[in-house]
């Protein structure tokens, strides 16, 4: 089987890892892989060599809605349909909710099939009324659709369930394989994640000063970096910046902590609960409830309820059995969302659709 992903660029990101990732096991596993980009540079992850990336150079779009803006867009159609007939694929994945868009329409009467992602929270992500009457319309023309989640799929009414697949993310990041559970954690909480509203980290550190007294010695450390960057620092004595090896840190500590308002599927906390790290999540818009479940893997609090949060915190230090039980669980995922799991999961369906 000839198989297309088609991404923005190979940059730093969520779904440039994933793209990569999977491109690499579909490539060593005997198909023909290509990866269709916008813009040109270097692959931030390791890429194999048989893996082979056609850069369209099709730069940025207008911001604002103009003549150019449609003229630009449609140059871009043209120009991934040359090289998908070109390439003579059987398949081509869009790696976002925009990328399928494109997807649709560089497929069209062509005998390469498309495939939708959603890889984002729908509910909130982007969801002006024109991008929720866009990802349902192309919905409706792509010959599959991949989802992370269930609430995901929802969104879509399920209306061609029998088609599509929900596959949740792998844990990409090969350093986690590396990694076991220490002898004995550090008096760590840990966060990671960009500095941003949703993410509201500010309710975290909320919640570890109501606890700080009680637990002398525990440090709180957030691992990041954004917009709300400098109001947290006047929060928090202490703020992390990035660093690409924070999974590391994370591995030593007592609690990982998820505070987020709503996400499409936490990265960062699969790969804690992969780790064996205990965690505490909101029951947020998407992904905790469909990796945690609620005192056997981690513990799940409201949304917004700081007190809750510190409470969860606060228990799972005091209670070592609980602690250990939450670590032995969760990191059961490393076998349920392991690269080599997840893409077999990919591949099989490619082949089905």
């Amino acid at each position: 089987m000839k198989i297309g992903f088609l991404i923005k660029d190979l940059s730093s990101g969520g779904a440039e890892r994933a793209t990569v990732s999977l491109a690499n096991y579909f490539a060593l596993h005997s198909q023909d892989v290509e990866i269709i980009t916008f813009n040109g540079c270097e692959s931030f992850y390791p890429l194999e060599e048989l893996v082979t990336v056609h850069t369209a150079d099709l730069g940025e779009l207008e911001q604002s809605v103009s003549l150019k803006r449609l003229f630009g867009s449609i140059k871009r159609i043209f120009t991934i349909r040359k090289i998908v007939k070109s390439q003579r694929l059987d398949v081509l994945i869009g790696m976002s909710f925009a990328m399928t868009w494109y997807t649709v329409l560089a497929t069209v009467f062509t005998r390469t099939k498309s495939v939708g992602t959603e890889r984002s929270n729908p509910y909130r992500y982007k969801a002006t009324k024109l991008n929720t009457f866009l990802r349902k319309f192309f919905y409706n023309f792509t010959d599959g659709y991949v989802f992370q989640t269930r609430r995901a799929a929802e969104f879509f009414g399920n209306k061609k369930s029998e088609r599509d697949i929900i596959i949740p993310n792998a844990i990409f990041n090969e350093t986690v394989y590396s990694l076991s559970p220490p002898a004995e954690r550090k008096k760590i909480i840990c966060a990671t994640g960009r500095l941003i509203k949703l993410k509201r980290f500010d309710m975290l550190i909320d919640a570890f000063a109501r606890i700080a007294d009680q637990i002398p010695g525990f440090m709180l450390f957030i691992f990041g970096e954004g917009e709300e960057k400098t109001d947290l620092e006047n929060q928090i004595e202490y703020l992390g910046g990035t660093d690409p090896q924070a999974v590391k840190f994370v591995n030593y500590a007592s609690v990982f902590v998820l505070s987020s308002d709503f996400e499409g599927m936490p990265n960062a906390l699969l790969e804690a609960l992969a780790m064996g790290v205990p965690c505490v999540s909101t029951r947020c818009e998407m992904g905790p409830d469909e990796l945690i479940e609620d005192r056997v893997s981690g513990i799940l609090t409201d949304v917004g309820n700081s007190e809750q949060l510190s409470e969860a915190m606060l228990e799972i230090i005091e209670n070592p059995d609980l602690a250990k039980r939450l670590s032995e669980n969760g990191r059961k995922l490393l076998k349920t969302h392991s690269i080599e799991n997840i893409s077999r999961q990919w591949l099989d369906y490619l082949n089905r659709i």
